[in-house]
């Protein structure tokens, strides 16, 4: 019965989606390509925030919504460090190939508290994109390739009690130093309003999001404020699947997926692939505006048929299964619900990034709970206030404040009080940074984090941390 369910699901895993993108300009798209015969029609062109959303980053080369000033000319106001290359990047462009990458370095260090016996550590990363819009180069209307390569180095500070990465930037394609293409795939507009993902890729970039807290490369450091912790047990940061979302009006839209939930992002992963081991999800997304001030909210259900251990386990049979002796009790499905929210509260209708984004500031929020007899997370809620644009009129700069609650379930908590190993309710962790753009390129933050971890023999720790993100 299992195995006819799981069968029937991936069959449908080119007909729903995990995550939602407004496709609203896709009519518009169709009208044009009617207009002008065979001309092919470039879905950036139509809806440009699309790359935005799927490279997690404010910008992109080429994007109309950034300032044009700031491609070329003086090094002081370049959005990218080699500009345009001559306008070399700019042909490109116009022909539907757009390269972007940046490298970020992070030092970290604890100053209170435990962890790492006071050492300062560096970890640096970089991040490549190649984005092929089909449109563009004249192959078919509506389509855009990713291609995402990255790679780490270094030691992230550690030790100072939290079971989330403090800079969850470390951890992308996996452990330092690491190097992998982590995402190829697919995303393709569709007629009425539908748009379809498929292949690798990360998808709570789509389904997890919010205005002030959704990237590790210029908003906070640590994971909890990045993405909800619950989602760990059903997505990998990046896997093989199937999206559809459909757009219902002009605000709101709805989407389901289908999702590998075994691999990793260094490895291709196509023998990692089994029935018997997915997520699938759906994902309802609303974009409002307010008095003129944008917001974004989404809700997602998930479920899996992976395999995971029960923690309500007979204390009688519980050293036996750590032994091994005893068989370790699984559940065969697992489920779980997010909730995340961000909204403009106060936005300068005068102003203009560089970048093309809102100015102003607004709270943002994550809940998530998942049973408790079968995940390590399950409860999980953030909340802080988040701001584009700084202060003294610096609309490049961009900053946040907020705190994350990451709850243990309880049974797995009664299970190792039996073994006499005492492990607390919960991780919270607080953190505030102001990321300063000297140049639109080159940008630095400054970040402080305080942790109170789940072990009840760590003190509460505080660590300090510069961020240097480059744009080439």
């Amino acid at each position: 019965m299992k195995s006819r369910f799981t069968a029937n699901i991936l069959a449908l895993s080119t007909a729903v989606a995990f995550a939602t993108i407004s496709s609203t300009s896709v009519v518009r798209a169709e009208a044009a390509e009617a207009a002008s015969g065979s001309e092919k029609i470039s879905l950036l062109d139509a809806a440009p925030p699309v790359l935005s959303v799927a490279l997690r980053y404010p910008k992109y080369y080429s994007d109309p919504n950034t300032d044009r000033a700031t491609v070329d000319g003086p090094l002081a106001q370049r959005q990218y460090l080699f500009g345009s290359f001559g306008g070399a990047r700019d042909r490109l462009a116009a022909n539907g190939f757009l390269f972007s990458g940046g490298i970020t370095q992070t030092v970290q260090g604890v100053v209170d508290g435990a962890g790492d016996d006071g050492k300062t550590r560096f970890a640096g990363s970089a991040d490549f994109y190649l984005g092929i819009d089909t449109g563009r180069a004249g192959w078919w209307s509506g389509g855009l390739i990713i291609a995402h390569a990255e790679g780490n180095w270094d030691v992230p500070v550690s030790g100072a009690g939290a079971l989330l990465p403090l800079n969850a930037d470390t951890i992308m394609p996996g452990e330092p130093s690491s190097f992998a293409l982590s995402e190829l795939y697919l995303f393709q507009a569709l007629p009425n309003d539908f748009s379809l993902i498929a292949g690798k890729f990360a998808a709570t970039a789509f389904a997890d999001t919010t205005l002030f807290a959704n990237n590790e490369r210029n908003q906070f450091l640590y994971e909890g404020l990045v993405n909800n912790a619950v989602l760990g047990a059903f997505v990998p940061y990046t896997s093989w699947g199937a999206l559809v979302s459909k757009q219902i009006n002009p605000t709101f839209s709805v989407a389901g997926a289908v999702l590998g939930n075994t691999g990793n992002a260094l490895s291709l992963g196509l023998d990692d692939l089994d029935a018997d081991e997915v997520t699938i999800g759906a994902v309802f997304d609303w974009s409002p505006t307010f008095y003129g001030k944008p917001g974004n909210y989404n809700v997602l259900l998930g479920y899996s048929n992976k395999d995971v251990a029960s923690f309500d386990v007979d204390p009688r049979y519980l050293l036996g299964e750590v032994l091994g002796e005893v068989p370790v009790i699984e559940e065969d499905d697992n489920y779980a619900m997010t909730i995340a929210g961000s909204q403009y509260f106060w936005t300068n209708p005068t102003a203009r990034r560089s970048d093309g984004k809102t100015v102003g500031y607004g709270p943002f929020f994550r809940v998530g709970l998942a049973p408790s007899d079968r995940n390590l997370i399950d409860e999980f809620y953030s909340i802080g206030l988040g701001g584009n644009g700084g202060i003294l009129g610096r609309h490049d700069d961009n900053w946040g404040v907020g705190v994350s609650y990451t709850g243990f379930s309880n049974d797995l908590r009664d299970n190792l009080d039996d073994l006499n190993v005492d492990v607390d309710s919960n991780e919270t962790v607080a953190e505030a940074f102001y990321n300063v753009a000297w140049t639109p390129a080159i940008k630095t933050s400054f970040h402080v984090q305080y942790v109170e971890s789940a072990n009840p023999t760590l003190d509460e720790a505080t660590i300090l941390g510069l961020r240097l993100q480059l744009d080439f």
